[in-house]
């Protein structure tokens, strides 16, 4: 595992710029994991939680609770489990998976 800047990692992938200029208020760690795979460094107890099988039921709770994918649990939630800087992209920056995406706020704990 090797830790990045953020700014070497948004020069790779315009994708990952757009994540970054997007979500400042936060300073989550990127590593680069042993497949070259740059990922948000995952907090150890959200993956063992995570792990058990219970993300759907999580996702049903976040949306009964009003939370969506612009909501900052939400995505804190995915960034510690780990997930790859490319797949957080495509859930909540590409219109595709999240058709609201230019409505996110930074801070948004709504």
């Amino acid at each position: 595992m090797k830790i990045l800047k953020r700014e070497d990692v948004a020069q790779v992938h315009e994708n990952y710029r757009e994540i970054f200029d997007a979500e400042k208020h936060h300073d989550h760690v990127i590593i680069e994991d042993s497949q070259g795979v740059y990922r948000w460094k995952e907090n150890s107890t959200v993956r063992t939680i995570i792990d058990k099988g219970i993300l759907n039921e999580i996702i049903i709770l976040f949306h009964a609770l009003g939370y969506d994918k612009n909501s900052e649990i939400y995505r804190k939630m995915y960034r510690d489990m780990g997930y790859s800087l490319s797949g957080y992209w495509e859930i909540f920056y590409w219109g595709m998976n999240n058709d609201a995406a230019s409505e996110y706020k930074k801070l948004n704990l709504n």
